[in-house]
């Protein structure tokens, strides 16, 4: 693996984990650790976490003709803390914007983008919002796997799609994989000082 690859797709991670740090310092974050997000604040989320997909996306790290990024784990974010709608909201934001980009894996790479966050909506409506640490670590990490598969699946020629794949999969499987953990890590901390504060 390609250490300067990983150490700067982790910086970048690292920004989008600052930004949703500062965003615990709002009134939105309060909704957010009651479980009490109205459709305003659902909208307010998808759109903050959207904006940070592009961010990742215009981000990215180009190498040998690759393009490794972290555009996945903002949907992500916004379907652990929001909800489905939040996160497939942010999903789309995203992966429309990649979508219209062009490109060989456009169209693979929209749809992970989309399935990220919608995904991670799903486990925090199916959870009821107690994520913990493990359940988004693991879900991170399956999901830049089935990513990688789309791209091999939709992307042709099937010989370019695999040499990038070859190229950016261990990258930003772990750096998403440790961006989430990261999340998670602070998320539960902030909620138990949150909790016991009121």
């Amino acid at each position: 693996m390609d250490l300067g690859l990983f150490l700067g797709l982790l910086e970048k991670a690292c920004l989008v984990i600052i930004i949703f740090y500062l965003l615990t310092c709002t009134r939105l974050f309060d909704l957010i650790a009651t479980k009490n997000l109205n459709a305003t604040a659902q909208s307010a989320i998808a759109v903050i976490f959207g904006l940070l997909a592009i961010y990742g996306t215009y981000s990215g790290i180009y190498t040998s003709g690759a393009v490794a990024n972290i555009r996945n784990m903002a949907p992500m974010i916004a379907g652990f803390i929001g909800g489905p709608w939040a996160g497939l909201g942010a999903g789309i934001i995203g992966g429309v914007h990649r979508f219209f980009l062009g490109g060989a894996t456009d169209l693979a790479c929209a749809l992970g983008t989309m399935l990220s966050g919608l995904g991670a909506g799903l486990m925090y409506k199916l959870l009821r919002g107690e994520i913990g640490i493990w359940k988004p670590v693991l879900f991170a990490f399956i999901m830049e796997c089935v990513d990688m598969a789309l791209i091999l699946l939709i992307a042709r020629p099937f010989e370019d799609a695999w040499k990038l794949v070859q190229i950016i999969a261990l990258p930003m499987i772990i750096v998403d994989t440790l961006g989430i953990a990261l999340f998670a890590f602070m998320y539960k901390n902030l909620l138990k000082l949150k909790k016991a504060a009121i």
